[in-house]
């Protein structure tokens, strides 16, 4: 079986549980064009503040967030950094994926240090994106308020 038929498709970016979050229209255009091909149309801004209130309206609505994918260069406005902030005061456990056209070999560890969930390089490559994607969809838990208490953020014991 697809991997991608397992994920459930959303019919309008109001209805997706992902964000992509970067200040060129290009960028935006082909990760919708990347991600539209597993069946989701992902909201975009192209700006922090436009992050924010995504998120905030999402929390507000009990609505399921699976990923926000965040440029850290975005000029006139909050850095992704500064975003990366104020998304997690609204919502500590949502993954964000720190993209950027500069990455160097310890940026991974670094992102991750500052609370990113992983590292994304500009400009998209199809498989990476997607691969990052499928893990949030499928192999994730949902990251929504209303999920919390059915998906523990500490590891539980098993049982045998």
């Amino acid at each position: 079986m697809e991997t991608s038929s397992l994920i459930p498709p959303t019919s309008s970016p109001h209805d997706s549980s992902i964000l992509v979050v970067d200040d060129e229209p290009s960028v935006l255009a082909v990760a919708q064009a990347i991600l539209q091909t597993i069946g989701q149309s992902p909201a975009t801004a192209d700006n922090g503040e436009d992050a924010r209130r995504w998120l905030e309206t999402r929390v507000a609505q009990g609505k399921t967030v699976h990923l926000i994918i965040l440029d850290l260069t975005m000029p006139g406005g909050p850095s992704g950094f500064e975003t990366l902030e104020a998304l997690r005061a609204i919502h500590p456990e949502v993954p964000v994926i720190a993209c950027s056209g500069y990455f160097q070999d310890s940026a991974r560890e670094l992102c991750r240090g500052l609370g990113f969930t992983d590292i994304l390089s500009k400009p998209y490559r199809p498989e990476a994106l997607l691969r990052i994607v499928r893990h949030h969809l499928l192999e994730a838990p949902p990251s929504s308020l209303a999920d919390e208490e059915r998906w523990p953020s500490k590891p539980q014991p098993v049982l045998h």
